[in-house]
């Protein structure tokens, strides 16, 4: 296994990492998740979409040692340090898919910033929220997220997909009812709301029977700085949904 040149420590965890600027990001967002419910099972299971390298699930494992983690993370590159952060740390109980999370099962294309040293925040498989100036575009494996959640109970479920919120959850909303908990952070853009639009998703979850919190995300690490100028550009904008039964 090739080591990446960076490590630091995150909740007793080595977190190896090759993009300083959003390891940080991610590591301070992270302080801030909300604890909005206590599990009800002593090993409980969580999805996790939208794992990036790890941090999230690190964080998941520090709070709920027992828990069972399935984690997707699409780009290569951040998905290589995913695996390299569970296995080094001989994390038990975690499941790592190379996929993105969407509403069929093949291959889609990733936009946005890849390769080695990256920020892979911000990658999409919607151009109207990843394909911007100076990135890349780059075929990826693909699945739908309800086999997943056909045959069990989902203790948690957390989607940050930069974009496909409404489509994954259109997917699997006949089985949302297995969901106890779940965070959602929605993408818009003027041209991305027709497919992806945080009214329409907010009344999906309240009429599978959540109940509901929602708040903007405006915190200066939703996205690298250097995406200021296109966010307000297409008028970007992130918000979170917290649920719970």
């Amino acid at each position: 296994m090739t080591i990446a040149t960076d490590v630091t420590t995150f909740r007793g965890y080595k977190l190896f990492y090759e993009n300083e600027s959003a390891t940080q990001s991610m590591m301070r967002a992270i302080d801030e998740f909300p604890s909005f419910f206590t599990p009800r099972d002593d090993e409980p299971l969580i999805i996790d979409c939208g794992a990036n390298i790890g941090v999230s699930v690190l964080e998941w494992k520090t709070r709920w040692p027992m828990s069972r983690v399935i984690c997707f993370e699409p780009d290569p590159d951040a998905f290589r340090l995913l695996n390299m952060n569970i296995e080094i740390n001989d994390v038990p109980g975690v499941q790592c898919i190379n996929a993105a999370i969407t509403d069929y099962d093949g291959v889609c294309l990733l936009h946005g910033e890849t390769g080695k040293g990256a920020d892979a925040r911000g990658n999409s498989i919607h151009a109207d929220w990843g394909l911007r100036q100076g990135t890349t575009s780059r075929e990826v494996p693909c699945r739908k997220l309800s086999p997943f959640l056909s045959d069990r109970r989902v203790t948690f479920l957390k989607i940050d997909i930069e974009g496909a919120e409404e489509r994954v959850l259109s997917e699997i909303s006949s089985r949302l009812e297995r969901v106890e908990a779940i965070y959602v952070e929605v993408h818009e853009t003027d041209d991305l709301v027709s497919v992806n639009d945080a009214g329409r998703i907010t009344r999906l979850l309240l009429d599978s029977g959540f109940t509901l919190e929602s708040e903007s995300r405006y915190q200066p690490h939703s996205l690298p700085p250097h995406l200021d100028a296109w966010q307000r550009k297409v008028n970007a904008k992130q918000s979170q949904l917290l649920g719970w039964r």
